[in-house]
């Protein structure tokens, strides 16, 4: 599964306002909220932030991936947040994290969620330059166009 194929420019926030954990998950579900990809009912920002009482998200290198199922969608939602500056979001590594890709799966389809989050963990761990490229990038038709080139790249 190719993680870009989910993304599109409107799916990209290429500068993150927020510098902590829950504002980063509030700024990001707002977005997916705002563009009626999430009905706002679903309360998805008190989802995340459930799963993260479980454990970090945050897979090092940079990378985190808060996840949540949902059950009024039928396909995966990805939304992938940038912050130059990063955010502590208690990753394995000790590191802040800059690069975020929310996923939001839905309910009855758990095998999706499993193989979005293994797509982007694979990537993380195969490209060791993967967040500094995103974070490079000065819009989101760059930043997709990053994530698409070390995708094949790391697939080749």
């Amino acid at each position: 599964m190719k993680v870009h194929s989910l993304l599109d420019e409107g799916l990209i926030l290429a500068r993150l306002a927020a510098r902590d954990r829950e504002g980063v998950l509030r700024e990001m579900s707002a977005r997916l909220e705002a563009g009626a990809m999430i009905p706002p009912e679903e309360a998805i920002l008190d989802k995340l932030l459930k799963r993260e009482e479980l454990g970090t998200t945050a897979i090092g290198r940079g990378v985190a991936i808060p996840h949540c199922r949902s059950s009024r969608i039928k396909a995966p939602v990805l939304l992938l947040g940038l912050s130059k500056e990063g955010v502590p979001f208690a990753s394995v590594d000790g590191k802040p994290s800059h690069v975020f890709f929310l996923l939001v799966s839905p309910q009855d389809n758990p095998n999706a969620s499993l193989r979005l989050l293994a797509a982007i963990a694979a990537l993380t761990r195969q490209s060791r330059s993967l967040a500094a490229k995103l974070l490079r990038a000065p819009g989101p038709a760059q930043v997709l166009q990053a994530l698409r080139e070390e995708e094949e790249k790391t697939r080749a």
